[in-house]
């Protein structure tokens, strides 16, 4: 190895050590490892002119560079496997135990299909529904590319409904079904300073139970609400702890009050507790799960189904989330770190230049063509990628600021 750097472009400080420059960047968005022989984002072609090294990697067989540059992606992985099962180890595992729908979003899928609030879901697809869980689990994991075929229990009798999963339309998740258990809340994350919200004293874990006494289940259907009584005073009944009180307040005229809110469910529960084997296992298990939910999310970012905007974050967010991850306690932040692993591995692995995933694309072209691409073409193709990946680093950040 030549070179571990933090951040790309000119070298500012640095130490060597035996063989490698440890050094940091000027541009600190991200960074990498200069491997001996080979042609990547550092732009370096130096040893083109001399001969080949034992060493370097452009004298290894394909096997040993296919290794090396997908060794990054499976420490995502693997550190991910080994953050959940750390998680489940500490806490097993928590399902929420009920099958009744409390609420089905209007126009979604559900509402469509002929779900009623009340509902109690026997089963999906043949499988038997324990907990709530199961669902999604089946839903958006198990049986991610088929129809949905419920059975459900309706006031005594039982009737089927049948999602087709061209209808589900929206990232993998209850609201893109368009049912929530009974039993779910609205609670505030986070409040903006200067906005209405603020101004009346609202503050972070309270609870949204109504407006203007609509009974509140989801987040964007308090959202919806809000926005159509913009610069209108409205009665917010508000839990905190065990007091519940009403508190008029203004939108702003853009049909804000200034909170960050999530679904909070405040049902029965049952916990399951993993000795280290079973804790392996589910930690496996949910890392295909996160791995299956990232997948479906890139694949409805590139068609256009989920907007660009709302699908990246870049250092800022990432920040943010873990901030709020970290809040939420030791085991929440662990868990936002493993899906973030998970993520890096998926972006690091898609076949874009100055990516692992790019050089993966080269060295597999070689194989076919059996033999190597001249380097004045990887260069080329490393400095539009580079120049691409810049420019869209510089969008993320503008994006991230944006909307922080």
């Amino acid at each position: 190895m030549r070179s571990f750097s933090i951040g790309f472009g000119t070298r500012l400080i640095g130490k060597k050590i035996g063989e490698t420059d440890y050094r940091i960047s000027a541009f600190p968005l991200g960074g990498y490892v200069k491997i001996a022989g080979m042609v990547d984002e550092s732009l370096d072609t130096g040893f083109v002119s001399s001969k080949p090294e034992p060493y370097e990697f452009r004298s290894k067989p394909f096997y040993q560079k296919f290794f090396v540059i997908t060794a990054g992606v499976i420490m995502n992985m693997i550190l991910a496997v080994f953050l959940f099962w750390a998680i489940f180890m500490v806490e097993g595992k928590t399902f929420r135990n009920v099958n009744e729908v409390g609420y089905v979003i209007p126009n979604s899928p559900a509402f469509e299909a002929g779900f009623r609030e009340g509902d109690k879901i026997l089963t999906l697809n043949g499988r038997k529904i324990n907990y709530w869980d199961d669902i999604i689990r089946t839903a958006f994991v198990d049986d991610l590319t088929k129809d949905l075929s419920f059975e459900v229990q309706r006031n005594g009798e039982k009737i089927f409904i049948s999602i087709p999963r061209t209808k589900i339309s929206e990232f993998s998740s209850e609201d893109a079904l368009g049912i929530l258990p009974a039993h779910v809340e609205v609670m505030v994350m986070a409040v903006e300073p200067g906005r209405p919200a603020q101004k009346i004293g609202i503050q972070s874990k309270d609870v949204i139970v109504s407006v203007n006494d609509e009974k509140i289940y989801s987040p964007a259907q308090l959202t919806s609400i809000i926005k159509s009584n913009a610069g209108k005073e409205i009665t917010l009944k508000i839990k905190r702890g065990d007091k519940i009180f009403d508190q008029k307040i203004t939108p702003d005229a853009d049909g804000r009050i200034g909170v960050q809110i999530a679904s909070f469910y405040n049902g029965p529960v049952k916990k399951e507790s993993y000795n280290p084997l079973e804790a392996l296992w589910i930690g496996v298990r949910e890392t295909y799960r996160v791995s299956a939910l990232t997948v479906n999310g890139i694949k409805q970012l590139i068609t256009g189904k989920i907007p660009f905007q709302k699908g990246v974050a870049g250092p800022i967010r990432i920040a943010k989330f873990a901030t709020r991850s970290a809040d939420a306690g030791f085991t929440a932040f662990l868990g936002f770190m493993a899906i973030l692993s998970i993520s890096l591995a998926f972006l690091n692995i898609f076949p874009f230049p100055g990516l692992d995933g790019g050089h993966l694309a080269i060295l597999v072209v070689e194989a076919i063509i059996r033999r190597e691409l001249s380097y004045r073409v990887k260069i080329a193709i490393q400095q539009a990628g580079i120049i691409i990946l810049i420019i869209l680093m510089i969008f993320v950040l503008y994006n991230d600021i944006v909307h922080f």
